[in-house]
């Protein structure tokens, strides 16, 4: 009874997340998984984020975005007319940089986030908060399927936590007030959830498990093509032809052994053969069509069929500038409308995330970099020295430029400058 009646769930092609997130608000964490997949993909397989997690592109695109996410420092800044500075004072500091509650890193809290907004378009952490100022002291995160959201009569966001055997907690967003739900939100058209990346692609994704699992088949039968067997005489009595033929199959499933017709009989192969249906080239063209989806270069998921030694780093580039960008700016834009008290936000509060890590380069690349930003007075001794993790010296706050360099205002009426000083070099004896 229970399985027809799953059978019959999963057909339904107008079943979306938020109806089947009823099961997991209330303990059918598996069914929810099983029915939030939606109508089954063209290839027949039923996607979800389980079975789209078990392959290998899919994992690796989720990994590749959320891994540089969470490892990025986040820091919690202060902008006071031109200058800037690192806002340590600040419990949000900490949840930030360090850890969000005694439970989970920020390392560890960012990515799983991460990865939830771009498997299933949103993730969730309730936001704890002090009493009296606002200023946020812990954050939890919160499984997706566990939270509803919605618009009051007042047309007013409100999220609603449903856990089993719990009464549920409804947190309403208001104007001019401190939130109580970290949003995340990915693409998506209402402006109260983001799209599911798994329900939009499972077309592409279906196909790509429907032929790992063909490969996996042909490899399992030994390298074996469907056949049939001929026979020129027929079996005395039909017992015999089942014997004979339940024989065969207990056999022929051991891909070791070499089963023995009878004389008389013919093996006769159908079926196309691997090379033929171009299982291998669909392999491949999976990997492009299931990385279009997540905005990720096929390189960064390690094929490396298009990168070259001249254009891998550009491509690393691209991948910072055009994927990870756009996530590190919904966490900083999000941090300042839902984190943020309207306090702290008056006082320029803001969250920076430094990805100058990655595209550091190697160390010849790097001292490079740092020797032009030092005689252009970009860079303090002191500056570049603690972006390689180095202890101050004395006088390295001084900031300089080089003698050749002057205002373009003074360039059309030159004054006089001194004759520089020349120090007279002994000729080598």
């Amino acid at each position: 009874m229970f399985k027809s009646l799953l059978k019959k769930a999963q057909g339904l092609i107008s079943f979306n997340t938020i109806n089947a997130g009823w099961y997991a608000r209330n303990g059918y964490q598996r069914l929810y998984s099983i029915l939030s997949g939606g109508a089954p993909a063209w290839s027949g397989e039923t996607v979800s984020v389980d079975t789209a997690f078990n392959h290998s592109v899919v994992y690796a695109c989720q990994k590749v975005i959320s891994e540089p996410v969470g490892f990025i420092p986040s820091l919690v800044c202060q902008r006071k007319g031109k200058n800037k500075r690192e806002a340590t004072e600040l419990p949000l500091y900490n949840l930030f940089r360090y850890s969000p509650n005694e439970e989970i890193t920020a390392q560890s809290w960012i990515e799983s986030s991460t990865s939830q907004c771009v498997m299933q378009g949103d993730s969730f952490s309730h936001i704890v908060r002090r009493s009296g100022g606002g200023t946020a002291i812990s954050i939890n995160p919160i499984a997706p399927e566990l939270m509803h959201v919605d618009r009051d009569l007042s047309k007013r966001i409100t999220y609603t936590i449903k856990l089993s055997g719990q009464s549920d907690k409804t947190y309403t967003l208001l104007p001019g007030k401190a939130h109580d739900i970290l949003h995340i939100r990915g693409l998506g058209w209402n402006g109260l959830r983001g799209l599911s990346v798994i329900q939009m692609g499972r077309h592409s994704i279906g196909t790509a498990i429907s032929a790992e699992k063909n490969i996996a088949g042909f490899y399992k039968n030994g390298g074996r093509l469907p056949y049939i067997i001929e026979s020129e005489q027929k079996f005395k009595t039909p017992e015999d032809g089942k014997a004979w033929a339940e024989d065969w199959r207990q056999i022929y499933s051991d891909p070791h052994r070499a089963p023995v017709l009878q004389p008389g009989m013919k093996y006769k192969q159908i079926g196309i053969s691997a090379e033929d249906s171009q299982l291998l080239g669909m392999r491949q063209y999976t990997i492009s069509e299931i990385c279009r989806w997540f905005g990720v270069s096929p390189h960064m998921v390690g094929d490396l069929s298009r990168a070259t030694f001249s254009n891998i780093e550009q491509l690393a580039a691209e991948f910072v500038k055009f994927t990870l960008t756009t996530w590190l700016t919904r966490w900083t834009q999000e941090f300042w409308r839902c984190v943020l008290t309207p306090d702290e936000k008056e006082q320029g509060y803001y969250l920076k995330q430094d990805t100058s890590a990655l595209l550091s380069g190697d160390f010849k690349s790097r001292m490079e970099g740092y020797s032009a930003a030092l005689q252009n007075g970009v860079y303090c001794i002191d500056e570049a020295r603690e972006k390689e993790d180095m202890d101050p010296v004395e006088g390295g706050d001084e900031h300089y430029v080089q003698l050749n360099l002057q205002p373009v205002s003074t360039a059309a009426d030159p004054k006089p400058v001194a004759a520089p000083l020349r120090v007279p070099v002994k000729p080598a004896k």
